[in-house]
C-alpha cells in the first residue's frame, strides 16, 4: 500500500487528500514580519502593564490638565471600576502630548492638533471651549469702564506656565495687535488657577464646562464674548490597539463628547438669561 493518505467522499470513492496550500516567498516574508508584530505588540503590553492576564490591567496616558481637570475622570471612572483597570496619567500640555506616544511610554493621549502619525489612530473627541473670566470684585476694581485694551494690558493675568499661550491668543482674538501683555501670575495647577481666579488674583481663560456653574452661580463673570477660544481635542492611540484599549477609547470618546456637548449648551443657555 502506499505511503499517500486517502480520504472517502461521496459515493464511497477513494483519493489522495491534495497538498496543504504553501505560501509564496513574498508571503512568507508577510507572514514573518505578522509574527514579529504580533510578538512585539504582546512584550508591549506585557511591559506596560496592559496583558490580559493581569489581575488588575494598567493603561499608561497622557492627558492634558484642564480635560483632567474637568471631564476626563467623570468619562472613564464608571469603565475603570467595572473592568479593574488602573491608569498611569501623564500631565503635559495638550499641544506636547503627543511626545510621549511617539517614545513609546504609553498607548495613548489627548492632543490638540489633527496630525498624521505613523503607527497610530486619531479620532476627534469634540471642541474644548475657553472663556475669559474674573471675580465680579475683580472686574469691578480692574475694569469700571469695562474689559478693554487699556484695562486688561493693566490689570493681572494668570497662566498655567510660560508654556501657555492660551489667555495671549484670547486677547489678541478681542483686540487685535500689538499682543497686549499683562502682569502675569504662573500656577501650574488648573484646579488652583481656577481657584486664584475665583480669589480675585487675576483673570483667565477656563474651560467653559469647568466655567458654567460658576458662571451661574455668580462667583465669576465672562469678561468678553470675543475672547471665546474654541479648542480642538484628539484622542491618539496605537492602529493595532488591544481589546482593552479600544473598549476605553470607545467609552472615553463617548462620554467625553457627551459632556463636552453638555457644556456647550450650558454656556449657550446662559447667554440668554
Amino acid at each position: 500500500m502506499s505511503g499517500i493518505s486517502t480520504d472517502t467522499h461521496a459515493g464511497g470513492r477513494n483519493r489522495p487528500n491534495p497538498d496543504p496550500p504553501r505560501a509564496t516567498a513574498a508571503g512568507e516574508r508577510l507572514l514573518r514580519h505578522y509574527r514579529q508584530v504580533a510578538e512585539l505588540e504582546e512584550e508591549a503590553f506585557n511591559d506596560l502593564g496592559m496583558s490580559e492576564e493581569a489581575e488588575f490591567r494598567r493603561i499608561p496616558i497622557t492627558v492634558n490638565a484642564d480635560s483632567l481637570s474637568v471631564w476626563f475622570l467623570d468619562a472613564v471612572s464608571p469603565f475603570l471600576l467595572e473592568n479593574r483597570i488602573t491608569l498611569e496619567i501623564f500631565v503635559a500640555d495638550q499641544e506636547k502630548t503627543i511626545g510621549s506616544l511617539r517614545a513609546g511610554t504609553v498607548a495613548g493621549c489627548i492632543a490638540s492638533e489633527k496630525l498624521s502619525v505613523q503607527g497610530f489612530t486619531s479620532t476627534k473627541i469634540g471642541l474644548m471651549r475657553y472663556v475669559m473670566v474674573a471675580s465680579p470684585d475683580f472686574s469691578r476694581r480692574w475694569f469700571p469702564n469695562g474689559f478693554d485694551r487699556v484695562s486688561a494690558a493693566k490689570a493681572p493675568i494668570i497662566h498655567f506656565n510660560r508654556d501657555d499661550q492660551l489667555q495671549y491668543r484670547a486677547l489678541s482674538q478681542a483686540f487685535g495687535m500689538p499682543q497686549v501683555s499683562p502682569p502675569a501670575h504662573y500656577i501650574p495647577s488648573a484646579e488652583k488657577l481656577a481657584q486664584a481666579v475665583r480669589r480675585g488674583l487675576g483673570y483667565a481663560m477656563m474651560p467653559q464646562v469647568q466655567a458654567s456653574p460658576e458662571i451661574e452661580s455668580g462667583r465669576l463673570m465672562e469678561l468678553d464674548p470675543r475672547s471665546r477660544l474654541d479648542t480642538p481635542l484628539f484622542w491618539y492611540r496605537w492602529s493595532r490597539p488591544s481589546a482593552l484599549l479600544e473598549r476605553f477609547s470607545e467609552i472615553m470618546l463617548t462620554e467625553g463628547r457627551r459632556i463636552l456637548a453638555a457644556a456647550d449648551n450650558d454656556l449657550a443657555s446662559l447667554a440668554y438669561q
